[in-house]
């Protein structure tokens, strides 16, 4: 028995750190440095560039620049027999190039590169790395701590020996270390592994090679025989959760893609139990489209079984946010490509990093013939832990789906003993399921695994205290642990993250396009199929295109707003390019069905199409030669009304109801008509055949009263369309999060600078507001008309820093819920505060519409 166990245990910490650590590479030899600054795509044409020798202190640059280095010499002759490696600190994130194509990945985690497992001793070494450098600058908590990043840094290029025998009996001791913390004080299994560190420490010589193997036998011997019966199978999986945009652009993705896979694809070869798996289609696209010969070792280990693609979709797509049409269609380019190029049917959905879950998807996983979910994101409830771990997730319409969040609460695990073991001690459905997924791996900016995670695992087999090792695919995990799961609850409704809830409105701009091309890649592929005279038939190769630059753009660090900005300016070329080729299709359509001799007689023809089941107002832009007066409608004669709108002419008028789903060829005349709504506009009112709305002085909304019965929705002493400023300072992750507490620092915004009425007819009515605070104006159009309800155009200048804008209607409403829409249905959510989760349910997302409503009304 060991008399003084915690100083043991500081014994061993040291011997670990200051003893083992500092002689696993030891003898070195420095290699010559050649500097290449063209950004060529390939080591055959980075040949061809300028070349000049550089030294350590070397600095290039900027942020996302990509830059050549060619390090070079000779393994010394006394090096025979030895392993020899490569440091080869050139700043950035770095690539190693075999022939034509990347073979191996250094990075913090992958910090060298394996030269020669047994030298010859004289050879020749020449290394090429490509570089290429993320922005050290940026932060997601708080500011920068320099405006402008530094340039990257030449440091250490030199070989090494590596002594790997050593290094085995580094990590049995590391394993062990961490292994002590599983254990309860006084638990006898604890004392077992502490005596057997003792005795390695106390058996090993530096100066005794001899005493290397004993040292690791008396650690065996003290923790492999005594292992406990284990109820709980952990199946882990190597994982490098590489988003597709966050804290750099794509174009740097893809170089992340091909620095992961290289390293992922030489750990396989070393470790034949070794399974990765990896998400997104779209990111095998591009390394079949730009690295052909590492695609081809991808295929190679996927039919080996050691490389498992799955998640079925296009990109890790944020759900909340994307329309229904386009979430199919994540899956729909997913599984086709999945299918075309391995021959694999996906059945999973695998999203461990998105900001929460529409209670959508399980229905469209049911129909997309998918099986199984997985996230690891609610772990990151600010408020309530969520209770289950293997459960049944319930969608809107009564879908089920089985769905799995491993214990271990994170998809970037280090297969440390702490984190193995919380899958015995943190899995709040043991009794239900004894089988839980391990995710482990570098992630975020890809990376994946190191060969000590795997080396982890394999001491992780033989160690007592932890559950069942099993190595296998993900696939076969999902499929037993379902097969075997008894009795599982039942979680009904959308997956709300209490957490991160500015993403629903982090780069305002970016989800408006998103949604504008939604709709607008609707529109085009309705217009293509009614244009039976297409030239060159259905575009079907161009339209898969367009979606799939706005699939790309979904991505759960895109469209939620919380990257860098140079990503939105990618974003807004790819949704530029959307809009341009859609209405460029669009048109050729609409001119192809609106050909008709019925337009020789018209003065103006024009070619309505409506694609919605409610009648609204209609909108062109204005000429400058004389306005229309009327839009002559198969017989039927209708009001137009020219307005002027945020310095913008445009002409409106009510849709006819013909137009509904189909073409309606209307005539454009100079001849004014009576309009058939009744229109009322005064200094501080106005109405319609429907509603009356009245204002303050300021254009605050003071009474919006239903004239058919008389109902007044605005609380008594209230105003509405209230413009509320809030300070948006949160604890943590600027881009995502609003804070509870930002609520207590509301600010109405009352005063105008300006209220008056700006149209009187015969189409609609308005009032327009000014309102200035800070740096910023607001301008909004307030209008009864064609428009159902009440119509809100609103332009905001926007010059604020961390500040939040609402607007606020104190709606004279009394219900215990509000129904709001998502993907093809709804969900209704607590309008009280009564429980811990409503509480936390302060911010929520709806996409056309949510209806609160009480009774008639």
């Amino acid at each position: 028995m060991l008399k003084h166990p915690e100083l043991t245990e500081k014994r061993i910490e040291q011997f670990i750190r200051m003893f083992l650590e500092p002689r696993l590479e030891l003898e070195s030899a420095p290699l010559r440095l050649e500097f290449c600054q063209e950004a060529s795509a390939t080591r055959k044409e980075a040949s061809r560039g300028k070349w000049v020798p550089v030294a350590p202190g070397f600095k290039w640059g900027p942020a996302w620049r990509t830059v050549w280095f060619k390090a070079s010499g000779k393994i010394p002759s006394s090096w025979a027999d030895m392993e020899a490696i490569a440091k080869l600190e050139v700043g950035g994130e770095r690539t190693i190039w075999k022939g034509d194509s990347p073979y191996w990945g250094i990075d913090g985690p992958h910090d060298s590169y394996p030269v020669t497992t047994v030298a010859r001793g004289g050879e020749a070494v020449e290394i090429w790395i490509q570089a290429y450098g993320d922005n050290p600058a940026v932060r997601v908590h708080g500011r920068p701590s320099e405006p402008e990043p530094k340039p990257f840094t030449v440091g250490d290029v030199s070989l090494r020996v590596f002594d790997r025998e050593l290094w085995d009996f580094y990590l049995d001791c590391k394993f062990c270390n961490g292994l002590l913390m599983t254990f309860d004080e006084g638990d006898a299994a604890r004392a077992h592994v502490l005596r057997g560190l003792n005795e390695a420490v106390n058996r090993f010589d530096p100066d005794n090679r001899e005493t290397l193997q004993d040292a690791r036998r008396a650690l065996r011997e003290w923790t492999v025989s005594r292992r406990i019966d284990r109820y709980h199978t952990l199946t882990p999986v190597g994982h490098a959760h590489l988003d597709t945009a966050w804290l750099w652009p794509i174009y740097i993705t893809k170089k992340k893609m091909a620095h992961t896979t290289s390293t992922q694809l030489a750990l396989m070869d070393r470790y034949p139990e070794y399974v990765f798996v990896h998400s997104q289609a779209s990111q095998y696209e591009w390394l079949e489209n730009e690295y052909p010969e590492l695609f081809k070792r991808v295929r190679e280990k996927v039919v080996a079984g050691q490389w498992e693609p799955l998640g079925s979709m296009w990109v890790e797509a944020d759900t909340n946010l994307a329309g229904g049409e386009a979430l199919v269609r994540q899956f729909l380019y997913g599984k086709r490509y999945f299918k075309e190029k391995f021959g694999l049917e996906t059945k999973d959905m695998w999203l461990p990093d998105v900001f929460g879950y529409s209670a959508a998807v399980p229905q469209m996983l049911n129909k997309l013939g998918i099986d199984y979910f997985l996230t690891q994101k609610i772990s990151w409830n600010q408020v309530n832990k969520f209770p289950h771990n293997t459960f049944w997730w319930q969608g809107i319409d009564g879908s089920r789906i089985w769905s799995h969040f491993p214990p271990a609460d994170t998809y970037c695990g280090m297969c440390t003993p702490i984190e193995l073991k919380k899958h015995l001690t943190e899995h709040r459905d043991s009794a239900r399921s004894d089988h839980g997924l391990y995710v482990y791996g570098y992630g975020d900016g890809g990376g994946g695994p190191t060969a000590e995670h795997i080396e982890f695992l394999r001491r992780a087999t033989r160690a007592p205290g932890l559950p069942r090792i099993q190595f296998r695919k993900a696939g076969e995990f999902f499929q037993e642990a379902k097969e075997k799961s008894r009795d599982l609850p039942i979680w009904a409704g959308e997956l709300y993250l209490e957490a991160h809830r500015g993403t629903y409105t982090s780069q305002a701009a970016n989800k408006k396009l998103n949604r504008h091309c939604e709709f607008l890649m609707r529109d085009v592929e309705l217009l293509s199929v009614l244009c039976k005279e297409f030239p060159g038939g259905y575009p079907a190769k161009e339209i898969e295109r367009l979606w799939k630059l706005v699939l790309l753009n979904q991505f759960h660090d895109i469209l939620p707003g919380s990257s860098v900005r140079e990503v939105y300016d990618d974003s807004d070329r790819d949704y530029a390019e959307v809009v341009k080729r859609s209405n460029a299709i669009a048109q050729e359509c609409l001119s192809s069905i609106s050909e008709t001799s019925a337009t020789a007689e018209m003065e103006e023809p024009i070619a309505l199409f409506k694609f919605a089941d409610v009648s609204t107002e209609g909108r062109l832009p204005a000429t400058g030669k004389s306005a229309p007066q009327s839009l002559q409608s198969d017989g039927e004669s209708l009001p137009v009304q020219e307005i002027e709108e945020f310095g913008e002419r445009h002409l409106i008028f009510p849709v006819p109801e013909r137009a509904l789903g189909n073409v309606a060829i209307c005539d454009l005349r100079t001849e004014a008509v009576v309009s058939k709504s009744r229109l009322v506009a005064r200094a501080r009112r106005i109405e319609n055949d429907t509603w009356a709305a009245r204002f303050d002085p300021h254009g605050n909304i003071t009474s919006i009263l239903s004239l058919e019965d008389q109902t007044e929705y605005i609380e008594q002493g209230k105003v509405a369309n209230c413009f509320q400023l809030f300070d948006d300072r949160p604890l943590f992750w600027s881009a995502w999060d609003i804070d509870v507490f930002a609520l207590e620092t509301q600010q109405d915004l009352i005063r105008s600078e300006r209220f008056e009425v700006v149209e009187r007819g015969p189409v609609r009515v308005a009032v327009e507001v000014e309102k200035k605070f800070g740096k910023s104006t607001i301008r909004q159009r307030i209008s009864l008309g064609p428009t159902p309800g009440i119509r809100f155009d609103t332009w905001i200048d926007w010059r604020e820093d961390e500040k939040m804008l609402k607007v606020a209607f104190p709606v004279n409403v009394n219900s215990p819920r509000a129904t709001y829409e998502i993907q093809f249905g709804n969900v209704e959510r607590p309008t009280h505060v009564n429980t811990s989760w409503d509480t936390a349910r302060f911010e929520v997302c709806a996409h056309k519409w949510v209806d609160l409503s009480e009774g008639g009304h």
